[in-house]
C-alpha cells in the first residue's frame, strides 16, 4: 500500500482524489491538509502542523490547492525526500526551475499536470499529428465560473502541441473592424484561444482546424471530476517508482 498525503483536500478536485483514494486497494490516506480545514488526528489547516510520524509514512504528496499553495506544498514535500504530484497550475518558470533543482538534489520523483484526463492527453496527441495538415487553427476552452485562471492550462498545452506539429507558424485571421476588444481571444503559441466561463461546466476543449472548403474539429469534455482520478492515480505510482521529474501526463503515458 502506498501512504498519500492530500493537500487542498477540501477542494472539488481534492474531495474526488479522497474518494479514489479511498476506493482504491493500492493507496491508503494518510492525512488531509486544507486551509480551511478543522483540525484533528490527520486533518490539519497547514502543511507545517503536520506531524513528524505521519511525514515519515507517507510515500507520496498530492496537491490540488492553488498557485500560491502550490510552491509551499512542492517544497514540504521535496524537503521531505517525499515524490511529489500536482493538478495546480499558474505558477512559474521561476518556480517550476525551483522545483526541478530542489527534486534533483534530492532524487525525489515529480509530476506535474495541467490535465489529468487521459483524454486530453490523446486530443493534444491527435491535435499535433493533425497541425502539419493546416494552416489555420482556433482552440475554445470551457470551464465552470470559480476557475480562477484564464486560459486554462490545458489549452495552453494544447496550442503548444499543436504548434509543435506544424512546421510553420498558423496564418492569424485579424478582423479589420474589431468592434469589442479581444473579441479575436488570446495568442497561444500562434493559436488564438477564447475563454469561457459558465456554471454546469466542468472541462471542455473544442480545437478547430480550418482549410479551404473542410473543418476538422477535435473535442474533449469531462463531465465528471472522476475522469481525472485513474491519471491522478498513474502520476502517484510512477513517482514513488521513478526518481523523475515530468511536466505532463503524456510523458508518462509514453506519447
Amino acid at each position: 500500500m502506498m501512504n498519500v498525503l492530500i493537500n487542498g483536500y477540501l477542494g472539488k478536485m481534492g474531495q474526488a482524489v479522497v474518494k479514489a483514494i479511498n476506493d482504491s486497494d493500492k493507496f491508503n490516506l494518510v492525512c488531509c491538509v486544507d486551509i480551511n480545514s478543522e483540525a484533528s488526528d490527520s486533518n490539519f489547516s497547514k502543511l507545517s502542523e503536520v506531524r513528524e510520524e505521519i511525514i515519515r509514512d507517507t510515500h507520496c504528496v498530492i496537491d490540488f490547492s492553488n498557485a500560491s499553495g502550490f510552491m509551499e506544498s512542492a517544497k514540504f514535500s521535496l524537503s521531505n525526500s517525499i515524490p511529489f504530484v500536482s493538478g495546480s497550475t499558474g505558477y512559474s518558470q521561476a518556480n517550476l526551475d525551483d522545483i526541478k533543482h530542489l527534486a534533483d538534489e534530492k532524487k525525489v520523483g515529480v509530476a506535474l499536470c495541467s490535465n489529468f484526463s487521459t483524454g486530453a492527453i490523446l486530443m493534444s496527441h491527435i491535435g499535433s499529428i493533425a497541425a502539419k495538415f493546416y494552416e489555420y487553427a482556433e482552440l475554445i476552452e470551457s470551464h465552470h465560473e470559480n476557475k480562477v485562471d484564464a486560459p486554462s492550462g490545458t489549452s495552453i498545452s494544447i496550442a503548444d502541441a499543436v504548434s509543435e506539429g506544424n512546421p510553420n507558424r498558423f496564418k492569424k485571421v485579424d478582423s479589420e473592424v474589431n468592434k469589442i476588444s479581444n473579441t479575436r481571444g488570446g495568442d497561444g503559441a500562434g493559436v488564438n484561444i477564447h475563454s469561457l466561463r459558465l456554471p454546469g461546466i466542468i472541462a471542455r476543449h473544442e480545437l478547430i482546424f480550418g482549410a479551404k472548403g473542410e473543418n476538422l474539429t477535435i473535442i474533449h469534455n469531462s463531465s465528471d471530476r472522476e475522469s481525472f482520478m485513474p491519471g491522478v492515480l498513474l502520476a502517484v505510482e510512477h513517482v514513488v517508482k521513478n526518481n523523475e521529474f515530468i511536466v505532463g501526463l503524456e510523458n508518462i503515458l509514453g506519447l
